[in-house]
């Protein structure tokens, strides 16, 4: 069998990193930092977001805050 076609080692195989699941408090901390214009790369410091998630968030600020305001009349009854 030529190189090409060997399989590689299990120990050369790289890991994929699990997807983080970001809480609603997450996001609405974010909303509130960008609103107050603090910039992208220091909010993900912070929160220790992927970059990408920002803009994410901030395509989705509607549906968001909508769930929060769900999520509140649901834990205050």
């Amino acid at each position: 069998m030529s190189e090409k076609h060997k399989c590689a080692s299990p120990s050369a195989i790289q890991v994929k990193n699990r997807q983080k699941a970001i809480s609603s408090e997450e996001k609405l901390d974010t909303i509130h930092r960008l609103e107050k214009s603090e910039r992208i790369a220091d909010i993900q410091r912070n929160v220790k977001l992927a970059h990408s998630s920002i803009p994410t968030i901030c395509d989705n600020v509607d549906r968001i805050t909508e769930s929060a305001k769900c999520l509140c009349n649901i834990n205050c009854q």
